[in-house]
């Protein structure tokens, strides 16, 4: 073809592609806005490090072996890194729509020709075989940029798969450290609730001498006896509750129910003390897996808005081939054989009848929802750290308050104590007394389980640690 030729074929083309029609694309919450109303609440915070292991901070090895052996081994986990796997084969298969795509093909055919067709004798009516090898050479060349926003889309969502297991991880961990707190407070109610029951159990000896005295009534009795198995019956569905978190740490952690039998009574260090950085909270969005599991959908899909564009434009391909076609295997490869062809096609999309504008609204749709989903967890995760940083504070106001009331209670304690032992009075104001502070402890353990899950729940907002280290050029 020749040069004038082609120029005007491919600029008639450019005239006729049609208009890509406007459309509106959602903008979301702008960062520094996030910035700006996380600062009022970030006065007090440090230059501490939130670490991707806070769990080790608790100082248990044996809480660190369980999260460590559940994120290596857990089946939730493998799921989700084998779709992640999976993310990175497709862009692997779209990168290597990048380059021309070479095949060989061959064939050989044995066929009579008739003797009543174009071809005369000695062909017309004979029988032969024809052999027929061909390399051949395509590429469509991508003016309008399809395919980079093709493979640009797919690598966002290879991240988007990425960052899904980071927050599974976060959540895994997160879950697992929360059951294994929990337990280790109801160990400790449990030790006090065995305590209270040894002094249930020496009221009520004393309660059944002064019966024998005449000092005392059946009611008295059986009111001591209904308190003792009351307080019996608390030990036994702690126990049911802790076999239960147990039970839950093997569920969540995949390992089989026999793993429970191997588990000892936690040991948590008390003195572990959540660092709340202050760069964290200015930088919250690129500490949130979540955040960012949202963040690259929505790339994703604003690639796939271009991708879609690229429908309206016209194209050019490129094919080409060399083969060797003979009836006779001895002539082959001779030059007379030889089959040389190359082509070049333009394509051009004119009348669909709406369907590449229904195509772009429906991915422009798409993204909008994204970002409008994007936006939305945005304003959660701010809202979490904010309401989670408050809830601490009452807490803390409330667990002061308690304080003073178990030093009153313990004041108490000892003053009955001392009355014991100058004679003043008889055995059973103390143990009521001492039962009274059993019970004020045991709602000091409750208080600390509370501390201890928002410290969790505030670990969790913060990200756990997680950063978001993309790769800015590869992205945009």
């Amino acid at each position: 073809m020749q040069p004038k030729i082609l120029i005007t074929v491919c600029l008639s083309f450019l005239l006729l592609t049609g208009c890509v029609p406007k459309m509106d694309k959602a903008t979301s919450i702008p960062e520094a806005v996030i910035n700006a109303d996380l600062e009022k609440n970030s006065a007090d915070f440090g230059d501490e490090t939130l670490v991707r292991e806070w769990w080790k901070g608790y100082g248990d090895l044996q809480l660190d072996s369980i999260i460590e052996s559940a994120l290596l081994n857990a089946p939730s986990l493998k799921s989700i890194e084998a779709r992640y796997a999976q993310a990175n084969s497709v862009i692997q298969s779209v990168q290597s729509r990048n380059l021309p795509h070479l095949s060989a093909n061959g064939s050989v055919l044995r066929e009579r020709f008739s003797e009543n067709h174009i071809f005369p004798p000695p062909l017309g009516g004979g029988t032969y075989t024809q052999y027929q090898p061909e390399l051949t050479l395509d590429y469509d060349f991508d003016f309008w940029n399809a395919r980079s926003s093709h493979i640009l889309a797919v690598k966002n969502k290879a991240l988007a798969q990425m960052a899904t297991i980071e927050a599974s991880k976060l959540a895994l961990s997160s879950a697992i450290s929360e059951t294994y707190l929990s337990w280790n407070i109801d160990e400790q109610k449990l030790r006090l609730l065995r305590i209270m029951e040894q002094t249930n159990r020496d009221e009520l000896k004393i309660v059944e001498k002064q019966y024998v005295l005449g000092l005392s009534d059946a009611v008295a009795i059986n009111e001591k006896k209904s308190v003792l198995s009351q307080t019996s019956q608390r030990i036994e569905e702690l126990k049911r509750i802790i076999e239960g978190k147990k039970e839950a740490i093997c569920v969540l952690g995949g390992f089989l129910p026999s793993y429970a039998n191997t588990l000892k009574i936690p040991h948590i260090n008390d003195g572990f003390r959540l660092p709340i950085p202050k760069e964290i909270m200015l930088n919250l969005l690129a500490h949130r897996p979540d955040v960012a599991i949202a963040k690259y959908t929505a790339l994703s899909k604003s690639h796939t808005i271009e991708q879609t564009k690229a429908q309206f434009y016209p194209n050019i391909s490129l094919s080409g081939a060399i083969g060797f076609t003979s009836f006779s295997w001895a002539k082959l490869v001779d030059h007379s054989s030889y089959t040389p062809s190359a082509g070049i096609a333009l394509s051009l999309p004119l009348f669909d009848w709406g369907e590449r504008a229904a195509n772009l609204q429906n991915s422009v749709s798409d993204y909008n929802s994204s970002v409008y989903e994007y936006d939305g967890v945005v304003i959660k995760a701010a809202n979490e750290v904010v309401t989670l940083l408050k809830q601490t504070k009452l807490l803390e106001v409330q667990r002061r308050l308690h304080d003073e009331e178990i030093t009153a209670k313990k004041t108490n304690e000892t003053i009955e104590r001392k009355k014991l032992l100058q004679g003043l009075s008889n055995k059973l104001p103390y143990l009521a007394k001492k039962k009274t502070l059993l019970q004020g402890e045991i709602e000091t353990l409750s208080l600390k389980e509370t501390k201890l899950l928002l410290q969790i729940n505030l670990i969790k907002a913060l990200g756990g640690g997680y950063a978001d280290q993309e790769d800015t050029n590869e992205s945009q």
